[in-house]
């Protein structure tokens, strides 16, 4: 049987805890009304020697893609990323699996916030202008924007 069938739905907590990221990603888009696109992305990123465990969590949580980066300009060894941008993996595979598998570390409030922008997407509202202040707002507070202790 596959490794993968046995990898602890709790190992990819605490991974996602110590290098995950929950993000909402605006960018300047031409063609659309509010001249912005918003989108929902779920990654973990490790140094390219750890690949075969970032392909053990795409397998267990069945989607997702896994990137090459190269770091040389900076002098760090390549990494290799295992991203989610489609946004029904992120409803129906990523969301329910933190629900059921709950983050205890500081990334379970970026999760949170995560979720609350999952439903604006889900509502479409996030192709109007008011939308993609609310995702800004959310935003705000997620990742290393969150204050200290807060």
């Amino acid at each position: 049987m596959s490794a993968y069938k046995f990898l602890s739905p709790w190992y990819i907590v605490g991974f996602t805890d110590g290098e995950g990221c929950f993000a909402i990603l605006i960018t300047k888009h031409k063609t659309k009304k509010t001249g912005r696109d918003a989108n929902l992305c779920f990654e973990i990123e490790l140094r390219a020697d750890d690949k075969p465990v970032l392909e053990l969590i795409q397998k267990r949580l069945d989607c997702g893609r896994i990137v090459e980066l190269n770091y040389e300009r900076y002098g760090w060894k390549p990494h290799v990323k295992f991203v989610v941008r489609k946004q029904s993996d992120i409803f129906y595979k990523i969301i329910p699996f933190f629900k059921k598998f709950p983050l205890i570390g500081k990334k379970g409030k970026d999760f949170e916030l995560f979720c609350q922008a999952a439903e604006i997407f889900k509502k479409k509202n996030h192709l109007t202008e008011e939308g993609i202040n609310q995702l800004l707002k959310i935003r705000e507070f997620m990742n290393n924007r969150r204050p200290m202790f807060g």
